[in-house]
This record gives C-alpha cells, structure tokens and sequence, in this order.
C-alpha cells in the first residue's frame, strides 16, 4: 500500500473500509432527510463526494445532485454509477476551484450544500473559511450549507468506535465493523494520520467564520454515528 498522503490512502481503501463509512453515510442522510424532509426539485451539492456515498443513499429520492471530489478515481467511479448526476473534479486549491466551479456551474444555486467528513482533511481553519466563503454564493436564498461530522478537542475515538460498533450489531453487521477496525490497525492509517494531522475545529471558530460571512449558524446534534462528533447548519441571515 502507498504510504504518501491520503490521496492514496483513499486510493487504496478496502471494502471492509467502504462498507462501514457507507452505512454511516446512510445514517447521516436518513437523519438529514428527517431534519429537513428532501423533494425531487431539491438541488444538492455534495463538496467532497468522495465514492459517492451520498448519492447511492438519495438514489431512491430523485434529487438533483452535484458532486466535487479531489480524487480522479472517485469522480470516475461516481460518474459511473450516477449517470444522471453531475460530478466536477476539483482540487485542494480554493483559488483553482473557484474559476472550476465558476465555470462548471454558471451561477447555479443549491437548496442544500454538503460537508461530510471532509473538513478534518483541511490544513487549517483558515481553509474552511475560504471554502465557506467561496461556497455560500452557491446557496439559495433560503439554503443551507450542512458541515458535518466535524472533529474537535470533545472528539473521541472510542466513543466514535462505540457507536460505530453498536450500529452494526443493531443492523447485524458486526463483520463489517470489525473489517473497519482491523483495517485501520493495520493499514498506513496511523502512520498517515500522524503525518497528516487531522484537523480539529471548535464550535467558536466555525460560530465566528459564519459571522464574518453575515451567516447564521446552528449546532445540531445527532446528524452522524459519531456520537462525539459535532454538526453545523449555515444559512443566509434574514435580510432586515
């Protein structure tokens, strides 16, 4: 296996890996669907698709979706099994994803943007701000920007790990999740995560980022099977 950066970590995931992130991908939409119940007219971004597990969890919804991933592989796969959606390759460059997305979705706005899990990858805070900021143009009126399963100094693993566990005892997938665990013990996990520290953001950092940007911001709890994990809903603030 590659040991150079995440880029090849994702690479080279195997499916013990996939089929406990995609269960936990499930959860999340499910919950996200109760929260805000989504419509076929509903236009949804998905800003770190990575395989595509957003879309195979709405492929019985109808909405119209737009993923954006960093890896070839991912986009290629996702374009595959999504024909109908649309998937744009982009970069870890803010200023080279602002002419791609400029380009690609000429003013298109979303009922609904998507983080997932994707934020820890960022280098720094200061990253989010700008993808927040360059991404809020993208928003509706009346859309909202959800930034979930965020990492911060309340995050545990073995909570995280425990929840994990419990939801797949209760959808009788014990063998997946102890596939996930053995992986990432004996996979170059550790080894890139010491190397690539993931990134943690506060609840008053992600608060003052949205205030900069004239959004609101609430926290919601539940969104994730990461219990310990934390989930934010940015909006635009009324117009007075």
């Amino acid at each position: 296996m590659s040991t150079t950066g995440w880029g090849n970590f994702w690479k080279d995931q195997r499916q013990s890996f996939y089929a406990v992130m995609k269960m936990a991908t499930g959860y999340f939409v499910s919950k996200f669907d109760k929260l805000y119940p989504l419509q076929p007219t509903d236009e949804l971004f998905d800003y770190g698709c990575g395989p595509g597990f957003v879309a195979d969890s709405l492929a019985g919804k109808n909405v119209q979706l737009t993923g954006a991933d960093i890896n070839d592989f991912f986009i290629s796969a996702c374009r595959k099994k999504h024909p109908t959606a649309r998937f744009l390759l982009i970069t870890t460059d803010v200023a080279a994803n602002k002419k791609i997305l400029a380009e690609a979705l000429n003013r298109k706005q979303f009922d609904y943007i998507l983080l997932l899990s994707i934020i820890q990858y960022f280098k720094s805070a200061n990253d989010l701000d700008e993808v927040i900021d360059m991404l809020r143009s993208y928003l509706k009126p009346t859309g909202k920007l959800i930034i979930a399963d965020v990492l911060d100094d309340n995050t545990s693993s073995m909570k995280d790990a425990y929840s994990l566990l419990m939801h797949c005892i209760k959808k009788g997938r014990i063998g997946a999740f102890v596939g996930f665990i053995s992986y990432l013990l004996f996979s170059d996990y550790r080894k890139i995560s010491k190397e690539n520290k993931l990134l943690l953001v506060s609840e008053p950092t992600i608060r003052a980022i949205a205030t900069r940007l004239q959004l609101q911001c609430e926290k919601v709890n539940g969104l994730t099977l990461q219990k310990s994990r934390s989930n934010y809903i940015l909006s635009h603030a009324p117009v007075k």
